[in-house]
């Protein structure tokens, strides 16, 4: 009995460990010479969804702090030469930006953004 409960107890901890490890190296990714990011681009769609006629678009989907107002992230990006449009999901608090690829990047969105 004492074996079993043992074994539970580790289990446990190891699910502790797993959930806190994302968070705490999420902490440290985005500080720039002591300044944290209010956005981050989370993921830039490489993927095969290219539109049948416009194979240039892509996405990308950026992290947007609790601190700042999606609305206000949102109308910057649009401002973007090349963006063609936004979508936020409240939920994950990402806002997700298609543009085309010849006029803008991913990281030029982001830099924009930030």
């Amino acid at each position: 009995m004492k074996n079993v409960m043992n074994k539970v107890i580790v289990a446990m901890m190891m699910m502790a460990i797993a959930n806190v490890m994302p968070a705490m190296a999420d902490n440290h990714r985005n500080v720039h010479s002591g300044r944290r990011d209010h956005a981050v681009v989370v993921n830039n769609h490489h993927n095969n969804h290219h539109h049948a006629y416009r194979p240039d678009v892509k996405s990308c989907t950026i992290k947007v702090s609790r601190h700042t107002p999606h609305h206000r992230v949102a109308a910057k990006a649009e401002r973007i030469k090349g963006v063609m449009e936004t979508r936020w999901n409240p939920r994950t608090r990402e806002l997700t930006v298609r543009y085309d690829a010849h006029v803008t990047s991913a990281r030029n969105i982001k830099r924009a953004i930030a």
